[in-house]
């Protein structure tokens, strides 16, 4: 399944975008971690893998969600972070972990729950990244299992949720024509797939 140099582009604008959303929701982490905790700025996690879901969404083709993920994390990173490198390492665990949801259905199934699912293994991959980053002794089990909960539901909504209403609201608007998302509706008679789940 090789890559066409029109979804190479989309992907690389995509993750672009995606990365700069990043930078800026790393800085809105600072003040709200500030007043909720780290833990509590849990609920914030889902936005920074959207580029996953995103571009598997689309693109439908094996390795999207890990390149889109990676891509956007150097985008963060190189835009100015303030995690630094982790940003970027952080990007590979969770964009493996978003990938895997993917491959699990053999790289044919592209509904909601997938889309869902690989925001919570994106959260499963961020938060083993910290474990071995921070050391095992750096959480106590309460708060580890909270984080893991609080940022896989949030991968959930504001992961792979809203990027399923992204992406139909770019499918609207007739720019996705070209790539296999919309080339996998027609086939199925849905031209706009919005009900279809596909």
């Amino acid at each position: 399944m090789t890559w066409k140099m029109k979804e190479v582009v989309l992907t690389v604008i995509l993750a672009v975008a995606c990365g700069v959303i990043y930078l800026g929701w790393s800085t809105l982490w600072i003040p709200i971690s500030a007043l909720v905790g780290p833990v509590g700025a849990g609920f914030m996690f889902g936005i920074w893998i959207i580029a996953s879901p995103i571009v598997a969404y689309i693109i439908r083709k094996p390795g999207a969600a890990l390149i889109a993920e990676v891509a956007a994390a150097a985008v963060e990173l190189l835009t100015g972070s303030h995690f630094g490198l982790s940003a970027l390492l952080i990007g590979v665990f969770q964009g493996i972990g978003a990938e895997i949801a993917f491959a699990l259905f053999g790289y044919k199934r592209y509904n909601l729950m997938t889309l869902m699912l690989s925001g919570a293994l994106a959260a499963v991959g961020g938060v083993l990244y910290n474990v071995i980053a921070n050391g095992f002794g750096y959480y106590t089990t309460q708060i580890l299992l909270l984080t893991l909960i609080i940022q896989m539901i949030s991968g959930m909504i504001l992961g792979g949720g809203l990027a399923k209403i992204v992406v139909e609201a770019l499918c609207k608007t007739g720019v996705l024509d070209q790539y296999e998302i919309m080339k996998a509706r027609r086939k199925k008679g849905k031209p706009n797939g919005i009900a279809s789940g596909v």
